[in-house]
């Protein structure tokens, strides 16, 4: 899958969707939340957030969607430098095995350049358990393994087998806010390293379905090229729209 690829989906995931809610009525729900920031004179720059997360549930299954973009440019002394250049899609299927136990199967794409991965993708599977499970609050743990290759800005490749551990929430805090949050840790061994990835999104609802949204993304990797940090760290604020 090429960047522009990669590019073409977030963007599809972005147009009909921050926060997706769980409702178990067949039909798509969710939401899009957008930030950004533009200067110019000595130093000129701009800046560009997107966040969406959708999903379609019904009382047997769920299928979720999502993807984050972040791009970044500045100007200094006549030199241009690309400061973020982020792009993450994928998508998870659900099966219900029981009132508590569900069976899923995922997938996700990745481009971070600026953070040393040229290219990442992702399958996996496995088994979740929900935790609390009400009209306000959905609290699941999930564990299951599958196949990553990663490609590096420096030119290095490593993929193989990879487990995944996991736990993600939703909450109705008010009749107007809702958060939702998700970690997942993935151990790896030989060239892969070890991830960490967290994901949380705050959404407060303005008037009908435009909201006002605070987000934060948090990625690890125990193995970067050179000079590149092993820690990338989002936080957005911006407007949304759910549906």
């Amino acid at each position: 899958m090429t960047r522009s690829t990669l590019l073409l989906t977030a963007l599809c995931l972005t147009c009909p969707a921050a926060l997706a809610q769980d409702t178990p009525d067949g039909r798509w729900h969710g939401g899009l939340s957008l930030s950004g920031a533009l200067a110019s004179g000595n130093t000129s720059s701009r800046t560009l957030a997107a966040n969406a997360d959708t999903s379609r549930a019904t009382a047997d299954d769920k299928i979720s969607l999502y993807g984050i973009a972040n791009y970044g440019r500045s100007r200094v002394g006549g030199v241009s430098t690309t400061t973020a250049d982020l792009l993450r899609v994928g998508g998870r299927y659900d099966f219900n095995l029981g009132a508590r136990w569900f069976s899923f199967g995922g997938a996700e794409g990745e481009t971070n350049e600026a953070g040393g991965v040229r290219d990442r993708y992702s399958l996996n599977g496995g088994v979740g358990h929900h935790l609390v499970k009400n009209d306000a609050h959905l609290w699941d743990v999930f564990a299951g393994v599958g196949y990553t290759d990663t490609r590096a800005t420096d030119g290095t490749r490593a993929d193989g087998a990879q487990a995944l551990f996991g736990e993600e929430s939703s909450h109705k805090l008010s009749d107007t806010t809702s958060l939702k949050q998700r970690l997942v840790y993935y151990p790896g061994g030989g060239e892969l390293g070890d991830r960490a990835t967290f994901d949380a999104g705050l959404a407060t609802t303005l008037s009908g379905s435009w909201t006002l949204n605070a987000g934060l993304s948090s990625r690890y990797s125990s193995r970067v090229p050179a000079g590149t940090r092993k820690t990338d760290n989002l936080l957005t604020m911006g407007f949304g729209y759910k549906f």
